[in-house]
């Protein structure tokens, strides 16, 4: 069975990271762009092509639909690697939802700032965001901890580690993706 994705675009050329961005109106724009194009309760993936250095936003963007993630190396460890480990977890995503056309809470401008500013602790560099990834939460359930011997990350980390219910089409998964054009 073939999903189809909604793919939506939104240009921001004024947003980088070369200083810091204003939270704010960027963020405006992408909640804008939730607002406009989506409805309901969706887990959130936000991804830099930063981290992607192989891909441009087209080839990452193909990947996904392909595959349902931005997972596609097996090899590659992620962002805080260690610190989730103990977890089966597919991904680390956050909830939003969109009732009448209005997100319940605003997001983009958190977002951005958490890009711009937290990853300094886990990175040492900023990082723009180039795609906001969309799932549908009924088939995503949480991540469990699998190995007790080691430490748990704190409840406000634990609640953003998701595992897809069904590994072998990941795709299904997969309701939105927003490019955040230059």
């Amino acid at each position: 069975m073939k999903i189809k994705q909604k793919i939506v675009s939104v240009s921001i050329p004024e947003y980088s990271v070369g200083s810091q961005p204003n939270y704010n109106t960027i963020g405006a724009k992408i909640d804008n762009v939730l607002e406009v194009n989506f409805e309901g309760e969706y887990l959130e993936r936000a991804l830099s092509l930063t981290d992607h250095p192989k891909y441009n936003l087209e080839q990452l963007t193909e990947i996904i639909i392909r595959t349902g993630t931005d997972k596609y190396d097996p090899n590659r460890k992620g962002v805080a690697y260690e610190e989730f480990e103990p977890y089966e977890h597919d991904l680390q995503a956050g909830t939003i939802r969109i009732v009448d056309g209005k997100l319940e809470e605003p997001f983009g401008a958190g977002l951005i700032k958490l890009f711009y500013e937290n990853v300094l602790l886990d990175r040492g560099y900023r990082l723009r965001i180039d795609l906001v990834l969309l799932y549908d939460p009924k088939q995503m359930v949480r991540a469990e901890k699998i190995d007790i011997t080691k430490p748990s990350v704190s409840p406000n980390l634990e609640q953003y580690l998701w595992k897809f219910k069904n590994p072998k089409s990941k795709q299904e998964a997969l309701r939105g993706i927003i490019k955040i054009l230059r």
